[in-house]
């Protein structure tokens, strides 16, 4: 056991020295390479930390040169082409005409993913938002609509999403899901196109349908 806590202790020791070489930027900031090789130097530490038939000079050496890799992916990210290989290019994914579809699913995301990721940026709607930009770390970076600053009051609940409805909020909020769809029929868009239409509490309404710009309205919709 007095082994297995010294080797604990000097591992805790490399490891701290090399995260603190790497920086300070936190988990969620990390680019996808930093992030892999946090996970790998992890798992390498943990594996002599507890294995006393493993030399603990293999551990720190496996953990230093992960730091090297590190170091040397950094030198390489100072040319843009091979910044743009290992860690991919900022995507817009809001312009003035809306979510640009095809540019989620390049990054595997789906509407609900944006609008979460938009909340956490302190924007709950579309309105607000001329550009929004997903950024090589997972972060969004916003670009706000001047003219809708401190006007947003309610959050807008989305009752569908690609296509599909959201059966709980329209539970949750109460919604006629037959007012909803005679709301679809006056705005002449059929389910299957809406990439999305959510509607706040004073009954602004946004819709955007596919390969179509975005755009708001004040309506009237019965609630059960």
């Amino acid at each position: 056991m007095i082994i297995i806590f010294i080797r604990a202790i000097i591992l805790f020791a490399v490891l701290l020295f090399v995260f603190r070489l790497m920086g300070k930027r936190q988990i969620g900031e990390m680019e996808p390479f930093e992030l892999v090789i946090t996970l790998v130097i992890s798992e390498l530490a943990c594996i002599p930390m507890a294995d006393r038939s493993i030399p603990i000079t293999f551990g720190v050496v496996a953990i230093l040169t992960m730091f090297v890799i590190h170091q040397f992916i950094l030198l390489l990210s100072h040319s843009d082409k091979l910044q743009g290989v290992i860690n991919g290019k900022p995507v817009m994914v809001i312009d003035p005409n809306g979510i640009d579809i095809p540019a989620l699913r390049s990054l595997n995301m789906h509407v609900n993913d944006l609008l979460q990721a938009m909340r956490a940026t302190e924007y709950f709607s579309l309105e607000e938002i001329v550009y929004g930009i997903m950024e090589t770390n997972g972060q969004l970076t916003v670009i706000a609509n001047k003219q809708m600053e401190n006007k947003q009051q309610t959050l807008p609940i989305p009752v569908i999403m690609e296509g599909k409805w959201n059966e709980e909020n329209i539970k949750e909020n109460n919604f006629d899901k037959g007012e909803l769809q005679r709301l679809l029929e006056q705005e002449h868009v059929k389910l299957k196109n809406v990439v999305i239409l959510a509607i706040d509490e004073n009954d602004r309404m946004t819709l955007q349908r596919r390969n179509n710009k975005i755009y708001f309205k004040n309506v009237e919709v019965t609630h059960k």
